[in-house]
């Protein structure tokens, strides 16, 4: 029950970030601007390594893809932000979203899908707030139920439910 209470909780966040409202667009793109390469984020941003293959945000998805092979589950919506489709792959305990851009699809982020993940810091599913602010610091806290720690233009958010991790989160910054 608490896996599927953290997967819906975790598929709500996604879905409210990547809702139509407007023309947002990643922090350092400006949308579909017909060139033949995208933008890039001006700072460094999140990377992680799942079995052997880095993720990073604004990366080009398809070697990330091709490298992990065929995920357990797979969706796609038309996309808000950019002509073509949002795409989303499961892979048993790692869910990785892209965007599209120029033809191409890109990593708008990813998230734990269990406790079997851990952050750089060692952070996951089932840590206590004591241990995240070990991790992350107090200072991080957004006064409700997370920790949000940015680096470049990404975000990590650490969702906390009764003081236990709930959900782990990447992401590139919409602005």
């Amino acid at each position: 029950m608490k896996k599927i209470f953290t997967l819906v909780l975790a598929l709500c966040m996604v879905l409210s970030m990547a809702a139509c409202g407007g023309s947002e667009a990643p922090a350092g793109n400006t949308g579909n601007t017909g060139n033949d390469t995208p933008n890039t984020p001006s700072a460094e941003t999140y990377s992680y390594t799942y079995k052997g293959v880095e993720l990073k945000l604004y990366a080009e998805a398809a070697p990330v893809i091709a490298a992990l092979g065929e995920p357990v589950k797979y969706s796609e919506t038309a996309s808000c932000a950019f002509d073509g489709l949002d795409k989303n792959y499961y892979y048993g305990n790692l869910y990785i979203d892209t965007y599209p851009e120029n033809g191409k699809d890109y990593i708008y982020g990813w998230w734990f899908a269990d406790d079997t993940l851990t952050t750089e810091e060692g952070i996951y599913i089932g840590a206590t707030q004591a241990e995240v602010e070990t991790a992350y610091g107090k200072d991080t806290f957004n006064g409700t139920n997370a920790y949000v720690i940015t680096k470049g233009e990404g975000t990590l958010t650490v969702i906390m439910k009764d003081g236990i991790v709930n959900s782990i989160q990447y992401a590139i910054i919409l602005k």
